[in-house]
């Protein structure tokens, strides 16, 4: 089957790996064990070395779509977010942070690159990437900086709070949806795409930690559950919407 792909394809099934490996790598070292100095460390450095290492090997690749789409993981997902490291190591905390927000820079200079080397007039529209970057991500701000406030003023009841993030959640999914439906095809594969793996990466990681959590006897919040649900939701309409936009029109 690899030899069927071409090198490009290849450099960024190879990246896609990689991002992929080390979110849910972080995300399950975070469930199994309890994190020490030591360990919270040695995440950042490898981590810092597995973002380099996509940079570079996703530098090589000449694949307009793939590239940009893989650009975007890495955009959004690498490298994976440590929260123990600022209180364990600040320190070192300051220099992830610094990695994390330099990334940021790099793969969004990959992303417009990969977009400016489309032939005129180019297929792929900045706008569907712009919004498949940004949507998301500005609504889970939004919801960070309103949790305190929420907590505050319903005395810590921790269902507004779920309620909010839910609400927050679906209104970005459905601007994405709108985003998609407006967008030609291939614009909106970057946006669908993106978001059916995105959608099923949150599927898989909660309801996994739902199994570790009941085969330990412990407590499993039912907020684990809504998230599972409003992910296969958007999962099912991103997917007929996948169908539509590529099925060929008939005459």
């Amino acid at each position: 089957m690899l030899k069927k792909l071409s090198k490009s394809k290849i450099y960024c099934l190879i990246s896609v790996a990689i991002i992929f490996g080390s979110y849910i790598i972080q995300k399950f070292l975070h469930v199994y064990f309890d994190i020490t100095r030591t360990f919270a460390l040695v995440e950042a450095l490898v981590f810092s070395v597995l973002t380099l290492a996509v940079i570079f090997i996703l530098s090589k690749s000449k694949e307009t779509f793939y590239s940009i789409l893989t650009a975007i993981f890495g955009f959004r997902m690498m490298p994976p977010i440590i929260k123990q490291l600022g209180t364990l190591a600040p320190e070192a905390n300051i220099v992830y942070i610094l990695v994390q927000k330099f990334s940021l820079i790099i793969f969004a200079l990959a992303i417009y690159k990969f977009y400016k080397e489309q032939v005129k007039p180019r297929p792929i529209n900045a706008f569907p990437i712009l919004c498949t970057m940004t949507v998301v991500p500005f609504f889970t701000e939004v919801q960070d900086q309103l949790t305190p406030y929420i907590a505050q003023a319903t005395k810590g009841n921790m269902l507004y709070i779920y309620f909010s993030g839910f609400a927050l959640y679906t209104i970005a999914l459905i601007i994405l949806l709108f985003v998609a439906v407006r967008s030609n095809p291939i614009s909106a594969r970057i946006v669908i795409d993106y978001e059916l793996v995105a959608l099923l990466l949150n599927i898989c990681r909660r309801g996994a930690v739902v199994v570790i959590f009941l085969s330990q006897n412990q407590h499993v919040s039912k907020s684990y559950y809504c998230w599972m649900a409003i992910s296969a939701f958007f999962f099912v309409i991103f997917a007929v919407l996948r169908k539509k936009k590529l099925e060929p029109k008939q005459s």
